[in-house]
């Protein structure tokens, strides 16, 4: 469905309704998803079935919303948490109140509290619950400074208008910014205002015009995240694909493949029989695309794809070699990620099997001609070995290739740790709020912060094997741990619950976990002069196939 449109936001931002079409000349990047067309059996356009559809309004009210334009980002999925977002109105409110004026103003905090708690309702002028009614007298859309500028305040929309735009820095002149105050200032004094009113009317407008948005533009917003996330709810599969295609938003491709997991999504390794270029999204499963592989050349991906097109699946690594004419390291990438898994092979045997065609057989040259051809048929069948990677060698091996683990979560290494008695999941954080818990989490995202003081503070996402937590690190632990939190982790955090939002975990301290055993096996040199050669399991296999094999049939199968 949508696996061969990578823009799925922009597919949506620039589609418009059949009914609007004639009236203007609307350019459009993508056609209009078509309805009832194949497998589509929905209107995206549809906005009575979309702000009414159960699992779209649980998934955004829940902030499950990893993936969806604008309603991603840690604070934002707190937000909707809070407000109990399920209507289309109040998640434009929620995309306005979130800019950074209305949030460092206070009025955020505000906000959420008079939405839940209708007897903190009160205005600071009761003709503002005639225009401001709907907000529960807090300003939040550009529209409502002009609203209060010009019925509260006294201004007439002329001036209203013209304060708006000079609190969006529009207006360059500090001589005539200083007319305008001082003119709000003369009447609110004529409209019988206090003192007190009329400069916390101005604290108000002061501290969030800058950075607020128009109304309409919170509602395309709004409209936007609620189509996106119908589609997260009803195609999970084909729309985590495309975020991914599409670069992502918020997070790296790693948290999107974990929330596709957590979605109960099957990830499938890419493959060179069944990949794309592109990540694809089917049913329960999503398949790696090639692209995913770092320094695969886009010109190897053109020749997997194209010539699997024109002549078939591939049978063997010869056939492959053969076919596609691909140089030993991109071969060997493609083997040691799991994408030749379907030639039913061990990855040490596909690896001792590209020595043999490329140095011995040189089956990929054009002057091709092994003179020799049974003694090296003898030499393939001598080289095959049940033995393969192990889980972490081949999570090791999908780390580096994708910048993402597969197979396993990175924490599945440390069950000696997230098992240890006291450590809650993620899952369990809403039945501990307000109490003072340890938690072991990995690295999603981060973000510093100045606080009104001038200190500085940070938001650490992480996840564990059950869901996401954000810890709030506040400027006096921070201080502490800054440095330690410039890792991937795994993270040791205690801190307590948030009453307001389980998802959050007030940190008091931070550590990160090592493993002293991977620490040395990881460590070529050092300062105290440990020396830690690469180390290869032997087994007794090794022992019967050197045996077989004559000095100049090694020389052959190992040097090349």
């Amino acid at each position: 469905m949508l696996e061969n449109n990578s823009k799925t936001n922009d597919l949506l931002i620039y589609q418009v309704p059949p009914e609007w079409r004639g009236q203007a000349k609307i350019h459009t990047l993508y056609p209009l998803i078509p309805k009832h067309t194949g497998n589509i059996d929905f209107d995206i356009f549809d906005f009575d079935m979309l702000f009414n559809d159960t699992a779209t309004k649980e998934l955004i009210r829940s902030g499950k919303t990893i993936g969806c334009f604008y309603i991603e980002s840690p604070g934002m999925r707190s937000l909707l948490r809070r407000l109990d977002v399920e209507t289309f109105e109040m998640l434009t409110a929620a995309s306005s109140v979130i800019r950074p004026g209305v949030a460092e103003s206070g009025m955020m905090q505000e906000f959420i509290a008079r939405h839940k708690d209708p007897s903190r309702r009160k205005y600071l002028v009761p003709e503002m619950e005639i225009y401001l009614g709907e907000t529960y007298g807090v300003m939040i859309y550009q529209e409502d400074v002009i609203k209060v500028a010009h019925h509260i305040a006294g201004l007439s929309l002329e001036d209203a208008d013209l304060l708006r735009r000079a609190m969006s820095g529009k207006m360059r002149s500090h001589h005539a910014m200083q007319r305008i105050v001082d003119k709000f200032f003369i009447s609110c004094k004529e409209k019988g205002l206090t003192d007190y009113q009329s400069k916390e009317l101005w604290r108000q407008i002061e501290s969030f015009a800058g950075y607020s948005f128009c109304k309409a533009h919170s509602a395309s917003f709004a409209l936007l995240s609620y189509q996106v996330a119908f589609l997260k709810a009803h195609y999970p599969a084909e729309f985590m694909a495309s975020v991914l295609n599409n670069g992502g938003g918020f997070y790296s491709a790693a948290v999107y493949i974990e929330e596709s997991k957590r979605l109960g999504l099957k990830i499938e390794l890419p493959s060179i029989n069944e990949s794309e270029k592109e990540y694809v999204g089917k049913g329960r499963t999503i398949r790696v695309g090639l692209k995913a592989i770092k320094n695969l050349s886009y010109n190897a991906i053109e020749k997997i794809v194209e010539e699997r097109k024109r002549n078939d699946k591939y049978v063997s690594l010869a056939d492959f070699l053969v076919r596609t004419k691909l140089a030993y390291e991109e071969t060997a990438m493609l083997i040691r990620c799991g994408a030749m898994g379907c030639f039913k092979q061990t990855r040490p045997t596909l690896l001792r099997l590209l020595d043999i065609y490329i140095h011995r057989r040189k089956i990929i040259e054009e002057s091709y001609n092994d003179l020799f051809l049974s003694e090296t048929f003898a030499l393939e069948e001598e080289v095959k070995t049940n033995l393969n990677y192990t889980l972490a060698g081949i999570c090791k091996e999908e780390y580096e290739a994708f910048g993402y683990m597969v197979t396993r979560h990175p924490l599945h290494f440390f069950k000696e740790w997230i098992n240890q008695k006291g450590i809650i999941p993620a899952k369990d954080m809403q039945k501990n709020k307000g109490r003072r818990v340890k938690m072991i989490g990995w690295y999603m995202t981060s973000k510093r912060i100045k606080t009104k003081s001038g200190e500085i503070m940070k938001f650490l996402s992480l996840e564990d094997l059950t869901g996401t937590f954000e810890a709030v690190i506040f400027p006096k632990v921070y201080y502490r741990v800054a440095e330690l939190t410039l890792s991937m982790g795994p993270y040791l955090v205690t801190g307590r619950v948030d009453v307001n939002d389980q998802t959050n975990l007030i940190v008091e301290d931070l550590k990160v976990l090592s493993s002293t055993a991977l620490q040395s096996s990881l460590m070529k040199d050092s300062v105290e002069h440990n020396y830690y050669g690469d180390e290869e399991k032997i087994t007794e296999e090794d022992f019967a196939l050197a045996k077989a094999l004559d000095q100049k049939k090694l020389k052959v199968a190992y040097a090349g």
